[in-house]
């Protein structure tokens, strides 16, 4: 068994972890301690790590108790696993990205996401997170009590209306108008826990209120949501290996500059929403549309 040491990030969540042998398979008890610390946690951070994209894809899926599928041999990434404003076709290539959980819009559910750092300069922007299940532990009563039983309506992207006039946000957008209807107060799948389960880039609205009081429901949740002492800031650093849980945490980005210091990242899904295999968005900053 590998000795892991742990350290945690916040009180409320992640660690980072040391010890970790990246070998495939990995041992029992090394599995399910961090299958345990992945659920208590919800982001795992392992530095100065090397990995290459078969063990952080099979990490990935072992580490929310699922089979990887097996994946068809490649010389080349594929477009949706390289975030870079330096590859060519990367996704989510330059620009800020406003807080969300991978594919909120979809049924499909995306469990886990991570990322590895394969070339990164000084100084890198940072990628955020926040907690939704702490989020909703934290909710004060009044808000919880008119939100726990409505459901909220989220779209591919509403970056663009909500960048407050900031040119620098990254908007994503599909060929298609695919949405979903779900709880405010989601249970997470795997761990049971609730979570406040909307989002500044891709919550339309609050169903069945007027607009004006699901925005201002909305912008009172997202106050609480985004609060800066609930935000943890990770800072690249070239060999990091950054795993969280999409569901129970939201993430965002700092500005990304195409004529700034290399930031190339190497991302995978899992499960891979059957809705990204068979198309992928269109990048554009809100200044460019």
């Amino acid at each position: 068994m590998t000795n892991l040491t742990v350290r945690d990030l916040t009180p409320a969540f992640g660690a980072e972890i040391s010890g970790l042998d990246p070998k495939i398979p990995l041992d029992g008890e090394t599995l399910q301690e961090l299958r345990k610390l992945f659920n208590e946690k919800s982001l795992l951070v392992f530095r100065d790590i090397k990995v290459d994209q078969p063990f952080q894809y099979y990490l990935s899926y072992a580490i929310i108790g699922r089979e990887p599928p097996v994946q068809a041999p490649s010389t080349a990434p594929k477009r949706e696993s390289i975030v870079s404003n330096k590859v060519e076709n990367a996704i989510a290539p330059v620009g800020r990205l406003l807080w969300h959980s991978d594919m909120m819009w979809c049924v499909d559910t995306c469990e886990l996401l991570s990322l590895y750092g394969l070339e990164i300069g000084q100084p890198a922007p940072p990628t955020l997170f926040i907690s939704a299940a702490q989020a909703w532990k934290t909710l004060p009563a009044n808000l919880r009590a008119r939100v726990e039983h409505r459901f909220a309506e989220h779209v591919h992207d509403m970056s663009y209306e909500r960048s407050g006039g900031d040119a620098d946000v990254l908007t994503a957008q599909f060929d298609d108008d695919e949405r979903v209807r779900l709880p405010i107060a989601q249970h997470h799948p795997r761990t049971g826990k609730t979570l406040l389960y909307v989002c500044q880039q891709m919550t339309n609205a609050i169903a069945d209120l007027p607009k004006s009081e699901s925005d201002e429901l909305l912008e009172s949740l997202f106050q609480h949501l985004y609060a800066q002492e609930n935000v943890f800031a990770h800072e690249w650093r070239k060999d990091d290996l950054v795993m969280w849980d999409n569901l129970a945490l939201q993430h965002a980005r700092a500005n990304v500059k195409s004529d700034g210091p290399p930031r190339t990242l190497r991302k995978t899904f899992a499960p891979m929403p059957e809705s990204l295999k068979t198309r992928l968005p269109q990048f554009a900053r809100a200044g460019a549309m």
